[in-house]
Parts: structure tokens; sequence; C-alpha cells
């Protein structure tokens, strides 16, 4: 029996890839779904996803990457500007999909 390691990058992203495939391929076949309702749970499950609530794969973490020269043009334009490292998914995305989204229902079952 081999002894137990970690994952590599290259494994883990592709099976972060596979399950987004996999999630696609999910709410592509979704019966009796409209096409609005598909899309709200194919982004509802991406967030589970990134929450760790998807088998196999822990919670991930979200940071902003904003260009090095985008706080100077910003401030020269009068505008706000995103810390670099800024964690956005410091919650559970899932849930606040539908709570800053009244227009989106909870797929059906």
């Amino acid at each position: 029996m081999p002894k137990p390691k970690s994952y590599t990058p290259e494994e883990a992203r592709a099976m972060f890839l596979d399950q987004l495939r996999a999630t696609k391929e999910y709410w592509l076949k979704a019966p009796r779904q409209t096409e609005s309702e598909r899309m709200d749970g194919l982004i509802f499950s991406i967030l589970v996803m990134f929450d760790g609530g998807t088998m196999g794969m822990p919670a991930m973490d979200i940071r902003l990457a904003p260009h090095p020269d985008d706080k100077a043009y910003k401030i020269s334009e009068g505008e706000q500007w995103f810390k670099p490292g800024q964690l956005i998914n410091d919650c559970q995305l899932h849930e606040q999909w539908y709570n800053q989204n009244p227009n989106a229902a909870p797929a059906k079952k």
C-alpha cells in the first residue's frame, strides 16, 4: 500500500475542474426546470464547491489579485480600489446567493 501524501496542485486542480464539468452536466440535464432555474442552480453549486460542501474537496479561498497599478490609477480617477489578497468568501457564499438575489429562487427538487 502506498504511503499517504497530500494532493499536488495539479491533482487538486484536476479534481476541481472535473467537479465543475460534472456539475455543468447535471444542471444541463435538470428536469422540469427553466433555463434561469438551471443557471441559478449551477451558480449555487459552484458556490457550494468554494464553501467546501462538495464531497472530496475542502473549502477554497477566493482572494482578489488586482494589477499592481490599479490602486494608483483608481485613486487618480477618484474611484475605489481593491486591496490585494482581500478574502471575499469569509462566509458561506452559497447562502449569500439567494439572500442577495431575491429574483432567484432555490431550485425545485
